[in-house]
């Protein structure tokens, strides 16, 4: 895994974990609304106790905190996730794929010259156009479309 250093001269790097202020505010207050619904209205334990169990999975989240990364060399693209990892050399790529979708985030497709295909998993994919603009400084195709349905 890199470290979180200064990257080299050339190397485009996108980290993220999963222990965020954001995280931890939504956390927050789910759980802040569901002890109001119990302490306040007086709500049924199981309604309570159904209104909970969203928050077990985040939890386990914020205290694990996997780290996502995602890097671009003069000859590599690298990515890992807690589902996903991959290493492609950028000999192998023909082109990228960027796709806005309705909720305005973006879908990062890398396809190859045999024809496969990886998905950039959602956590690992910078903006837009800072990955477009690394992508383009290594001779690599990049194409858009915008707002599509499927």
């Amino acid at each position: 895994m890199p470290d979180r250093g200064a990257p080299a001269p050339g190397v485009f790097r996108f980290c993220r974990d999963a222990r965020s202020a954001g995280t931890v505010l939504v956390i927050a207050g789910w759980a802040g609304v569901v002890a109001a619904l119990w302490l306040l209205f007086e709500a049924r334990g199981w309604i309570v106790a159904l209104l909970a169990l969203p928050l077990l999975p985040s939890l386990w989240e914020l205290w694990r905190n996997p780290e996502a990364w995602f890097e671009l060399t003069a000859d590599r693209l690298r990515w890992t996730s807690a589902r996903s990892t991959a290493d492609i050399a950028l000999a192998e790529i023909d082109h990228v794929l960027l796709v806005t979708r309705w909720d305005f985030s973006i879908r990062a497709t890398v396809h190859t010259r045999v024809g496969t295909h990886h998905r950039l998993p959602a956590e690992v994919t910078p903006k837009a156009t800072a990955l477009e603009d690394a992508l383009t400084q290594r001779g690599i195709a990049v194409k858009r479309q915008h707002f599509t349905v499927l």
